[in-house]
């Protein structure tokens, strides 16, 4: 078992502890640890530019009568893509809510057109590093940061709508539970730039002959075939969506928290002891190592964007692949 394992596996015990000490009264005290440093020290330094929920730019928190936490993605100009504001906010929030005692489950959602069109290709544009250790630095704390639902003691709901791309795609792959609209676009489509992935859930989910069409094709996935290959959850109308979720999310808020808690640790850790975290490092060192050369598709998609803008890159692109899908 790696380091990474146990940290993450310390990390949700310290956070289960503590919720049991503040529910009774501390008599839950024998063999609980203290914080483990990276909790100390993470939660203010990795978010340090995040002083309160007043300061979120790109974030929604709303904490309903029904003890349901709402996480809104807001960036709807740019469907949400995933910037380095909007990941350190949705880690800082995530982290609030598990520890609120009046919280019992949290939904991620997206505001505007679609939940997530993955990550801001702007933002990577500007990227400067030139190094295999800098690039594997940064993907490592992203990785962190990004995958905090999957280490939170509490139910984590992804509400997904019309998109759910790169970065978006993931995001809703390691919550624990997610339920799309009928309309919803799913996938790794920025592998047709040139542009890796991130936090390599997809191999756990489907079986190898899925995940290859997807990985090794770039496609996108609608909702209801992503519910037959066992990507999502339920599948609901446009317009059902969001008493969907709610439903889903009041069944979740009236468990035992403490059962729920026990059971959703004791799951990820089965995935984890058969090597759902060694499989996830060893993606993210492939990418440190390949970051530095960027592949020809992507510079050039870079270049494009600089002179062009990010729609006229885009369509550019996607005229390789017309009629093939």
């Amino acid at each position: 078992m790696t380091f990474f394992v146990d940290r993450i596996q310390e990390e949700s015990w310290y956070r289960l502890a503590t919720v049991l000490r503040t529910r009774f009264g501390g008599a839950v005290t024998a063999g609980a640890p203290s914080a483990p440093a990276e909790i100390k020290s993470n939660e203010v330094s990795m978010n340090s530019e995040i002083a309160s929920t007043a300061d979120y730019q790109h974030l929604l928190y709303e904490v309903d009568p029904d003890h349901i936490c709402w996480l809104t993605l807001n960036r709807p100009e740019r469907i949400n893509a995933m910037n380095k504001r909007l990941i350190a906010e949705l880690r800082d929030a995530l982290l609030k809510a598990d520890e609120d005692d009046n919280v019992n489950v949290i939904v991620i959602r997206g505001s505007g057109r679609g939940f997530c069109s993955g990550h801001d290709l702007k933002e990577d544009a500007d990227d400067t590093w030139s190094s295999v250790f800098e690039w594997r630095t940064y993907g490592f704390r992203q990785f962190e940061e990004f995958t905090t639902p999957w280490r939170l003691t509490k139910p984590v709901i992804a509400s997904v709508h019309s998109v759910a791309i790169g970065k978006g795609f993931e995001l809703s792959l390691f919550c624990d539970v997610t339920i799309a609209s009928s309309d919803t676009k799913m996938g790794y489509n920025e592998f047709r730039y040139g542009i890796s992935g991130m936090c390599m859930f997809l191999p756990w989910l489907v079986n190898m002959k899925t995940a290859k069409d997807i990985m090794l094709t770039g496609g996108e996935v609608s909702a209801h075939r992503a519910k037959e290959i066992g990507l999502v959850t339920e599948v609901v109308e446009p317009d059902e969506l969001h008493e969907a979720t709610k439903r889903k999310a009041k069944l979740m808020a009236a468990m035992p928290r403490e059962m729920q808690q026990m059971h959703k640790m004791y799951l990820n850790r089965v995935y984890e002891m058969q090597g759902l975290k060694t499989a996830t490092d060893y993606y993210l060192e492939q990418i440190a190592i390949m970051s530095p050369q960027a592949m020809p598709e992507y510079g050039e998609m870079q270049k494009a964007i600089k002179e062009h803008g990010l729609r006229a890159a885009l369509d550019k692109v996607q005229e390789r692949y017309k009629g093939l899908d």
